[in-house]
């Protein structure tokens, strides 16, 4: 066993600049393709909610459009940093929202909608019919939904929230679910041809969508709900905020991340599939087949034929995107490659000429490291077990900012290189790397690498999508 502590990975933003916070690195260089055609000018929202949120909403984004100031400790300024509003100079663009791009839902709807057995569906139906007469207008980038918090309490409890980290929550393999608005309207909303922002009252000020029994994290302060929200609408527009240092010794490496949800009746278990082509982050969504549970270690597994087509459908999409093949290959999976999946993986690699392929699998560690001081173990800590494996901080203290942002003793990540050849050390950093890839979170801190989470997040949505359905491509419409 040996122990290791890697080193925040760097950040890059406009003109080059580097850094290894994402909000800092925001402010001091701007957005990462900044004025790129990609970006539109401005970004057209269209914003659709019940008439009490509505002038709420617009007050709140008009008020952020000049910064919000930062209610930090003096002692940590680097934890909390102020946003500096919608500026040109950082995002290269604006928002623009008028009385023409948004539609309210009158309290007589929604209170129709609300009444009787089994309400979710009549809502979503309701907020449905506003989207797609928003949507077909063209020259809309973006939709923001804001419902009432009544909308959110129709499924709000559930025990686990859909964007936890591997270290809090368990594989969505039972039959059980409790339908909320957020997965049910994403999963609805896949036919439109913009991307939806959810917006929950408890961001703008419009009241508190908290029940007893959620686990939804503590509310964030104003300023960082500022910068989330801004952030995640230019990424939805198409713009790419920031993307990891691209080291030129290093392979061209196409990411992708295999996860594992149920449908709504329970009655199929399958593959949600996120694939990250390469630095920039960009997502491209996959269906995966079905899986079937091994009764040695309860996990799912897919048949050899199915992990090939898996495979072999990712490196097509790759193609497609880049016009070549990676040299390499790394593939997150949250249960362990069996002889069947490393069999189809590797046909599907080897018919495509790649030259290196990583199969790991990720789960939840048993294992924990005390550290003989009061903060939490520093971010990035890893202990390597052998020439297969570890575990890794993706949690915990932050030099930068000098402290352990979270609430809760951190938990590591453990990972396992069932087939390949990259030394564990190399896993764990590209672990930590790609923990800072979700462009609609601006904390960098998330507990978990982007493959997994846009895996998991995908299925949260695919669960109520039929299995014949034809879904976007693109990452930006499940978030």
């Amino acid at each position: 066993m040996k122990i290791h502590v890697l080193p925040e990975p760097g950040l890059q933003f406009g003109s080059g600049g580097v850094h290894v916070d994402i909000r800092a690195g925001l402010a001091k260089h701007g957005t990462f393709d900044r004025g790129a055609p990609n970006v539109p000018v401005p970004i057209g929202v269209g914003l659709i909610g019940a008439a009490a949120t509505l002038d709420k909403v617009r007050d709140w984004i008009e008020s952020s459009r000049n910064g919000i100031a930062s209610r930090a400790d003096e002692k940590l300024p680097e934890l909390r940093p102020a946003f500096p509003g919608m500026r040109e100079e950082i995002f290269g663009t604006r928002l623009a929202i008028s009385d023409v791009t948004t539609r309210s839902i009158s309290r007589l709807e929604l209170q129709a909608a609300l009444e009787g057995q089994n309400p979710m569906g009549r809502v979503v139906d309701l907020f449905m019919d506003h989207a797609r007469d928003l949507a077909a207008r063209g020259h809309l980038n973006v939709l923001v939904v804001a419902p009432s918090a009544e909308v959110f309490a129709l499924g709000d409890a559930r025990p686990v929230p859909a964007d936890a980290p591997l270290d809090e929550a368990q594989e969505d393999t039972t039959p059980k679910h409790i339908p909320n608005f957020h997965d049910t309207f994403k999963a609805r909303a896949l036919e439109l041809a913009a991307p939806c922002q959810i917006l929950r009252p408890d961001t703008y000020g419009g009241g508190s969508t908290r029940t007893r029994g959620s686990r939804r994290p503590t509310l964030q302060d104003p300023a960082t709900r500022a910068w989330n929200f801004h952030t995640a609408l230019y990424y939805k527009a198409g713009g790419v905020p920031w993307r990891l240092v691209k080291h030129s010794a290093a392979r061209p490496t196409c990411y992708v991340g295999a996860s594992f949800f149920k449908s709504i009746e329970g009655d199929r278990l399958a593959t949600s599939v996120a694939q990250v082509f390469n630095e920039r982050g960009e997502g491209l969504i996959l269906q995966g087949g079905n899986a079937t549970i091994d009764r040695r270690d309860l996990t799912p597994h897919l048949s050899a034929e199915d992990a090939h087509k898996l495979l072999a459908n990712g490196l097509a999409a790759y193609r497609r995107e880049h016009g070549n093949m990676p040299a390499r290959v790394l593939v997150h999976k949250t249960s362990y490659f069996n002889n069947a999946e490393i069999e189809g993986c590797r046909a599907a690699a080897k018919a495509e000429r790649v030259e290196v392929l990583d199969l790991v699998s990720v789960r939840r560690a048993g294992t924990r490291l005390l550290r003989a001081a009061v903060p939490a173990v520093v971010r990035g800590t890893t202990l390597t077990f052998d020439d297969r494996g570890g575990i890794v901080y993706l949690k915990g203290t932050v030099p930068y900012f000098r402290t352990y942002p979270g609430m809760y003793v951190p938990r590591a990540l453990e990972f396992t290189l069932d087939d390949g050849e990259t030394p564990p050390v190399e896993l764990a950093k590209e672990l930590l790397d790609l923990s800072k890839l979700n462009f609609n979170n601006t904390q960098f801190d998330s507990g978990d690498p982007i493959t997994v989470r846009a895996a998991r997040r995908v299925g949260d949505i695919l669960k109520h999508v039929s299995a014949d359905r034809a879904v976007q491509s693109r990452f930006r419409f499940f978030t």
